[in-house]
This record gives structure tokens, sequence and C-alpha cells, in this order.
């Protein structure tokens, strides 16, 4: 009867706890532990209650008032026994979960997944120029040191003109006298004054010494070498007093604000690349910095020898951060999904009927493993696009999956 007590109130308690759906093995084990605690204690309760009562009783003699107390003395001695009993076979349950081979999940459910073709390229200056003069001469000075800003048209360097100078000084001479005879014959033969032949041989004269003077001006001015776009002078390949020449670089000249990035593409991505896409552009001598640009061009050609085509991209380089010849890592994001199914592509393993993945299914309050046979699609860096095969809600091992086959039962850590 007592008994019947102790399981009531014992069933009562369970009842009015709250009854979670799904509980797990660890779960119903302490639920379990913790019932059986409340047991003893309401058996020694009980046990203690029956002796209260016999000495309240009036009809019980003392003699058996002495039995009674024995036997609740010995009764609460078995509660105690069974209570270590219990403790030992939940140990002994515990340590067989314990080995149960622990394995982690992942929850699938729609989630962004975003797929790049990753390339290298080379930056170049889009204004960059390596300056030589466009006559023979030697280096009579430099104007600029290197590392000096200059704008369009300023001069940078002079080649001796000494003798062109000379030459200028002799044509202006005989110029200056053509010129006089010129106009005084022009002055008679507007007049009807004069022969016709000594005109125009005059005139003849006086326009060929100009265009001379024209031509060694030219030659002088040749002689200078002018930025031909605002930049940085970078570094002078000569010094004053040695002799230049046309094809021989004397200063190296680069404009750092506007940059160019070219990279060769495969020709499997033909389709996916065009014109006015978006980039990401970040460069592994720059960490933390990154940009965005367009693509500005793609080639219309395929190399033959490579099976790549090009393209290329524009940048602002407000800081002159970049620099020409760096390489940069080029991501073109060419798929993307906001409801995408995606697992850690060394989660997907293969045997002769395709590709599967291990599940955790709940089964009569056990962690059983299951198998599912996936689609998938593109991989982007440890994460793979499963296309079929999966639901949302199914629990995808993660980890541990390498020690388990299908209807084994696990334990799910974090």
């Amino acid at each position: 009867m007592r008994k019947l007590i102790v399981l009531a109130v014992i069933a009562a308690m369970a009842a009015c706890s709250p009854k979670p759906e799904n509980k797990t093995l660890a779960e119903l084990y302490a639920t379990r532990d913790s019932l059986q605690q409340e047991e003893a204690k309401i058996d020694k309760k009980l046990n203690n209650i029956q002796i209260e009562i016999a000495e309240i009783d009036s009809t019980v003699n003392p003699d058996d008032l002495k039995i009674i107390k024995q036997i609740a003395m010995q009764k609460n001695k078995i509660v105690g026994i069974e209570s270590k009993i219990r403790k030992l076979e939940n140990k002994m349950t515990a340590r067989e979960e314990k080995e149960l081979i622990p394995v982690s999940v992942k929850d699938i459910k729609p989630e962004t997944f975003n797929h790049y073709i990753i390339t290298y390229g080379e930056v170049e200056a889009k204004n960059y120029a390596m300056i030589s003069p466009e006559m023979n001469g030697r280096i009579e000075k430099f104007y600029v040191q290197e590392g000096s800003r200059v704008t369009k048209g300023q001069l940078l360097v002079s080649l001796n003109t000494d003798a062109i100078d000379k030459q200028i000084q002799g044509v202006k001479s005989t110029l200056e006298l053509a010129t006089k005879t010129f106009n005084k014959l022009d002055t008679l033969w507007k007049q009807n004054i004069g022969s016709e032949i000594d005109y125009l041989s005059a005139k003849n004269n006086k326009e060929s010494l100009e265009a001379q003077l024209e031509g060694l001006q030219a030659q002088k001015r040749m002689a200078q070498i002018r930025a031909p776009f605002d930049g940085i002078v970078d570094k002078k390949f000569s010094k004053e007093g040695e002799i230049a020449s046309p094809g021989m670089p004397v200063i190296e000249f680069v404009n750092l604000s506007k940059l160019t990035i070219t990279a060769d593409i495969s020709e499997a991505y033909l389709g996916k690349i065009n014109t006015g896409q978006l980039v990401e552009l970040s460069f592994d001598a720059l960490p933390n910095y990154s940009v965005k640009a367009p693509i500005s061009r793609v080639s219309k050609v395929i190399t033959s020898s490579s099976r790549t085509f090009e393209i290329e991209m524009e940048i602002n380089n407000p800081d002159e951060k970049i620099k020409p010849n760096l390489v940069s890592t080029i991501k073109i994001n060419d798929y993307s999904s906001d409801k995408a199914f995606v697992v850690p592509s060394l989660a997907i393993r293969k045997d002769i009927t395709g590709n599967y993945v291990y599940v955790v299914n709940n089964k009569n309050n056990q962690q059983i493993v299951g198998k599912k046979y996936v689609t998938t699609d593109l991989s982007y860096e440890e994460n793979t696009l499963v296309t079929k095969g999966l639901a949302k809600g199914d629990r995808v091992i993660v980890k541990g999956y390498h020690l388990v086959s299908a209807g084994v039962p696990v334990k799910v850590v974090k």
C-alpha cells in the first residue's frame, strides 16, 4: 500500500512537470535520476511517520512499538541500499551513453551562398612613360629630382643646344638682311619699279630663311624634355653631362591617380563575365584594403595557347596606396542565392551510388545515423551548394562523419 502511495506521488509530480517533445536520452536519464531521489526521500519519510504514529497510538503496546521502530530502521537501511544500487546502475548507463560516438550537426535551413571566380591580375598605371629625348645631345640640366610632382608641359630636362643656337643666330642675321631687301623691293614693285625676277628672288630668299629659322627653333625644342601629363618623376636614368639619344630612357614618369588591372580568365567562364560587372580587388601587400570596380573591357579574342581571355578594370587611386606592378586578387561573383542549402564540403561522402551525407534522426529517444544521397553544385572555400536530397530541418553531421555509418546510435554535441 505504501509503495502504491509513493508511486502515486511520483506520478503526480511527473504529471505536473512540463513534457517537452522529443526528449533526448540525456534529458530522460536526468528526469529518472531526479524521480528516484524523490522516491527514496518519500520512503524514508513514510517509515519515520510510521514510527510517529505508533508512538502516539495508545493501542500499540511498548513491545510492539520497539518492533515497529526496528522494522522502520531496517526499511530505511533497505532504502539506502536500493538508492546505492540505483546510483551504480545509473552510473553504468551514463558510461554506456558516454561511449556513444560524439558528433556535431548542422541544422539545414535556407541561407546565403555566393560563388566567386578567383583570378589574379597585374596593376598598371593608366598614364606611364619612359621618357627619352627626340634628338641626340648632351644633358645640360635636370630641372626635377626623383619624387618631384610636376604638371603637364613642365620642363624636366634640357640638352645642350650651343650648335643650334649659333645656327639660329646666323639665320636670324641673314633673315634680317633678307627681310629689309624684300621690303624695299616690295615697295618698288608696288610702284611698278624694278625687275620681277629680283622681287621674286628676294621673296623666296626671305621665306626660305624663315622656314629654316622655324626648323632650327623646332629642333631646339626637341632638345627639351617636358612632362607629357601631370605626374611624378619616379626615377632618373642619366646624369647631367651624359649623352642622351632617342629610345634611351632618361626619366621614368608616372601618374598614380588612375590605374588599370588586367587579368586572364578561363574560357569556361566566357558566358558569366560581362562589361560593367562589379568585381572585388584585394592585394596581398595591402592587408585589410580592397576596392570594388566594374569590368571596363572584355576581350573578344581567346588566346589559343592558354585558352583564356583578358578582362580589364579601371580604378581611381586618390591616396596612391596601390602601386604599378602590384599583384591583385580578383573576385568575380558569378552566382548568388539567399535560399540555398549549404553543407561543409568535407561532410559530403561518395560511394558507388553517388554523393551522400550522414544525418541524425531521432528514433525511440535515440539519435540514430541516417544516410541521404544528395545532388551538389558549386563549391566555394569550405562549403558546397546542395540542390537536391536535403530538406529544411535535416541535421547533417559535420564533425565525426568519418567515425559513423548508417544505423549507428550517436551522441550529438556542440
